[in-house]
């Protein structure tokens, strides 16, 4: 392979091709992640598009970066540092799997790149569906001490879901514009 072709060519055609195909696997890789890796049939998965979307960006940003610097000079550190960059790739991609939101009958789990919260239904007192028309809305589910959990999210999306859960916990389920 490398006797016809110029290694920095096939380097620079692997990077270039991350970043043309970025925006595809940004748009149609989030629609897919709930079924293929989240695969615990009892929660609602809420998946979040926008920071995934981001994260599937810059993953692809990174691989191609880690491509670029192997078009540069080919010594021990350019290749360690592709390495390490491929590697941080590859995570982030990976990362974009691990930002959902699952609900089940006993628990609403949110779970964020970094952290995530908790919260049961038994200990819930009220949810709230904070939104402005055509655009994202806050989920606020608040237990009885006053704790809340905020899913930002699309109004059409899991509205229903949430307010069947609400309804059949008995937990009072508020809907309102924010002004």
């Amino acid at each position: 392979m490398f006797k016809n072709y110029s290694p920095r060519l096939i380097f620079g055609v692997m990077a270039v091709t991350c970043i043309i195909i970025s925006p595809l696997f940004a748009i149609f890789v989030p629609m897919t992640v709930p079924d293929l890796f989240l695969t615990d049939r009892s929660y609602f998965y809420i998946y979040s598009f926008r920071t995934n979307v981001k994260l599937i960006m810059a993953g692809f940003f990174i691989l191609a970066v880690a491509f670029a610097v192997l078009c540069w000079k080919r010594k021990i550190a350019t290749y360690a540092l592709s390495l390490v960059l491929l590697i941080g790739g590859l995570v982030t991609l990976y990362g974009s799997t691990s930002t959902y939101t699952a609900i089940n009958e006993q628990e609403v789990y949110k779970r964020q790149l970094i952290g995530s919260q908790k919260m049961h239904w038994d200990s819930i007192d009220r949810v709230a569906l904070e939104y402005v028309p055509n655009a994202l809305g806050n989920y606020k589910f608040i237990d009885k001490s006053g704790n809340e959990l905020i899913i930002q999210e699309d109004k059409s999306m899991a509205t229903s879901y949430i307010y069947l859960m609400a309804s059949k916990k008995n937990i009072k389920f508020d809907e309102y514009e924010k002004k």
